[in-house]
């Protein structure tokens, strides 16, 4: 059943068809943004709130005037311009323009990642279609629309939304190109994967279904020759090429400009060994409750299991392509995450954010799984096979749609992340902004203070000393030292969380002591204190 909308013109009448399938894909692509703008205005105390404020912090750089993308710039160690070895700075670059015709708020930052999620789900639909059918399409991306995880990432102000949402799109494309041979298809792919890949590099795992899909495809269309690799080799050193100049400048950013930060660093399994990791059972137990407590929960994870056991299907039926089979390309989307787990495991359960781009072959495998049982139920329930596929998704998604799979996404992680946020606005209200601040967060070295502050300063304790970020202070000499010096160097004020300074009072008694006999209380209430630091001498 078609329905047609006529528009008529003086010279001509248009005919503008919708599917009653397109209504369906619309339904899921609004629903989805809904859920995602829900209270799109928090502040950055959620689970991602130490890397969403230090974005924050970039992308307000870039608003007041640091408008060379290649230099990214942080705010929390010092006055002196201070650049980072990060990924090509998309979604902070994007959320500094906008501040100029919207204002400088926290949903600014989270609606560009919203609406490049939302998005990142219409393209897993088109890339399902192309692989199996419209009605896996559909289900994949209502999959994808309602993951706990993928709606709480989706709308947090990092770069994994964008580049979820490029790399699918740009595969999507690749497999448009080689289906059809239209080397339209194959520049858009790669303009897009270009974007994607920079906004980050992690996005390079998808390689690996890439180049199943362009085996498979290529030789069942009898063309396995070195000739008809050409455009693609061509098109591969088109991507990486920049990708990995500009990586390689990130490396020179970090070696040569303080406070030398460079992304994801101490992660890896190289900088461990592979034995330490084996001994910490290769964070599987960890990696297992993150999945179900919030990412994909218990029924998300039975149906991506039993989809990558059912049998695939060998035809889809996208329109008026040259269609080829390549069903087995969400399998090994999903082996190229096991393999970034192998070599990546503490980054990847440290900051559980970068489990996203394992979603979208999860929710096609999970929609298949759904699909097939549809269509087995069909033949003996009198209904179309859409609304028994609808009515399984509700089911499915809803049974593990538990309230405190989202509880990160909307509420403070910690009981304690209000504080850090609080502190920093009082900052801004008691400071002039020439002024140099020193902030405490409820976690060691987190820049959500010196965001909220507006202000240049210093985490405390700052980059250079002694102390392990996410640690407790363990040297109370070398933070006293620190503190010393960052007065010399001309901070004025110093604001601690109070669940910071009650672990300094019960752990830290010369760190205590110093701060009581040399600091000037100026202000303090129940989640946070700030002092006035005397001038230098």
């Amino acid at each position: 059943m078609v329905y047609q909308i006529n528009y008529f013109t003086k010279k001509r009448m248009k005919v503008f068809s919708l599917k009653p399938n397109h209504f369906w894909l619309i339904f899921i692509l609004v629903l989805a943004a809904i859920l995602r703008f829900d209270q799109i205005n928090q502040p950055f105390v959620d689970l991602i709130g130490w890397r969403e404020s230090d974005n924050a912090t970039i992308a307000d750089n870039f608003y007041r005037g640091n408008w060379n993308i290649l230099y990214p710039q942080i705010s929390w160690n010092g006055p002196e311009p201070n650049y980072v070895g990060y990924e090509f700075q998309t979604l902070t670059y994007l959320a500094g323009l906008l501040y100029h015709f919207v204002g400088q708020h926290d949903w600014v930052g989270r609606s560009v990642s919203v609406m490049l999620g939302v998005w990142g789900i219409f393209a897993l639909y088109q890339l399902v279609r192309h692989v199996w059918d419209e009605e896996r399409a559909l289900v994949s991306s209502a999959i994808m629309a309602f993951l706990p995880g993928s709606i709480f990432i989706d709308r947090s102000f990092i770069s994994d939304p964008i580049m979820v949402s490029l790399v699918t799109t740009s595969f999507w494309f690749l497999v448009v190109y080689l289906q059809t041979g239209a080397l339209r298809f194959l520049i858009l792919a790669s303009a897009i994967g270009i974007l994607g890949f920079l906004t980050k590099i992690s996005g390079l795992i998808i390689g690996i279904p890439m180049i199943y899909a362009m085996v498979t495809i290529l030789e069942q269309k009898q063309k396995l020759r070195f000739k008809h690799f050409v455009p693609l080799i061509i098109a591969s050193l088109v991507v990486l090429i920049p990708v990995f100049s500009y990586y390689l400048w990130a490396k020179y950013i970090y070696v040569n400009y303080p406070p030398h930060h460079i992304a994801a660093a101490g992660n890896w399994i190289w900088d461990h060994g592979f034995l330490k990791w084996l001994g910490e059972k290769y964070y599987l137990g960890k990696a297992v409750h993150l999945f179900d407590d919030w990412l994909w929960t218990k029924p998300i994870i039975l149906l991506v299991l039993i989809g990558s056991f059912l049998k695939q299907p060998q035809q889809n039926s996208c329109d008026s392509f040259t269609l080829r089979n390549v069903s087995w390309l969400f399998h090994y989307w999903t082996l190229a995450m096991a393999i970034y787990y192998l070599v990546g495991a503490k980054e990847l359960v440290d900051n559980p954010w970068n489990f996203h781009l394992v979603n979208p072959p999860a929710a096609a495998l999970a929609g298949h799984a759904i699909t097939s049982f549809a269509k087995v139920a069909s033949r003996y329930i009198q209904f179309p096979a859409l609304v028994i596929v609808l009515t399984a998704i509700v089911l499915a998604i809803t049974s593990g749609f538990r309230y405190k799979a989202l509880s990160h996404g909307f509420n403070p992680y910690y009981a304690q992340t209000q504080e850090g946020y609080e502190l920093g606005v009082a900052l801004s209200q008691i400071t002039q902004p020439s002024d140099l601040v020193v902030a405490v967060a409820e976690e060691i070295g987190n820049p959500i203070g010196i965001y909220y502050s507006q202000r240049k300063g210093w985490v405390f304790p700052p980059v250079w000393s002694e102390a392990e970020w996410w640690d407790d202070i363990k040297d109370d000499g070398a933070a006293i030292e620190s503190l010393e010096e960052l007065r010399q160097k001309g901070a004025k004020w110093f604001g601690i969380a109070a669940h910071q300074k009650n672990k300094i009072l019960q752990n830290n008694i010369e760190l205590a002591q110093y701060i009581q006999q040399n600091c000037d209380l100026y202000r303090e209430n129940s989640k946070w204190t700030i002092y006035q630091l005397p001038p230098p001498k």
